[in-house]
C-alpha cells in the first residue's frame, strides 16, 4: 500500500506509470527504473544523428511541456488527471520496445520483464510484433555476450511463441 508515483505531462493530457510489478511507482523507484529511462526518452531531442536514438513520434515529445511527478494521495486532482489525460503506459512500453529494447532488461529488470512476459495482458500487452523485435535483440546480445539473465526472457520469449505459433523467431 502507500503512496504510488506517476509522471504527468498538463500541457498534452498524458500520464504514465510504470514499475517493475507492471503497475505503479513507490517513492524509492522514481529515478531508477524503466519509468524513468521512458521519461528519459520523451525529453530527448529526436534527432537520430546526435543521439543514436532511432527516430520515433514519441522521443522528445515532452520537450518544452509542463511535466511533472505527483502521487495518487493528492486528492481529487489526481482523480481528475485519470479520467481526463490518457494513459500511455502501454505506448511508452511499445516505444522503447521499438528504439531499445535492450533497456527493458538494464532499466525494467529480468524479473520485471518476465513478470510482463507471463502475465501479458494484464498490465502491459507484448504483441508478437513487439516480442520478434525483442527477441532478435536479446539472441544477438545474447550471443555476443552470454547472459545467464538474459538467456532467461529468450526462454520465455521462445515459450511464447510455441503458444501463440506466432513466427517471430524468424531472422
Amino acid at each position: 500500500m502507500g503512496v504510488y508515483y506517476y509522471y504527468v505531462n498538463e500541457t498534452n493530457e498524458q500520464y504514465f506509470c510504470i514499475d517493475p510489478s507492471g503497475t505503479d511507482i513507490k517513492k524509492y523507484a522514481l529515478g531508477d527504473n524503466i519509468g524513468s529511462r521512458a521519461l528519459h526518452y520523451l525529453l530527448l531531442n529526436n534527432d537520430e544523428y546526435f543521439t543514436g536514438v532511432p527516430a520515433h513520434s514519441m522521443v522528445g515529445s515532452w520537450i518544452g511541456t509542463h511535466f511533472f511527478v505527483t502521487g495518487d494521495d493528492y486528492d481529487e486532482r489526481f482523480k481528475d488527471f485519470q479520467e481526463k489525460f490518457e494513459n500511455i503506459g502501454q505506448s511508452v512500453v511499445e516505444m522503447i520496445v521499438e528504439i531499445a529494447p535492450y533497456d527493458l532488461v538494464t532499466h525494467g529488470g529480468v524479473e520485471w520483464l518476465l513478470t510482463v512476459l507471463q502475465y501479458n495482458g494484464k498490465f502491459i500487452t507484448i504483441d508478437p510484433k513487439m516480442r520478434k523485435r525483442m527477441s532478435k535483440a536479446f539472441r544477438q546480445s545474447n550471443h555476443l555476450q552470454p547472459d545467464e539473465e538474459l538467456q532467461k526472457v529468450i526462454t520465455e520469449l521462445k515459450a511464447l511463441h510455441e503458444r501463440d505459433y506466432e513466427p517471430f523467431f524468424d531472422d
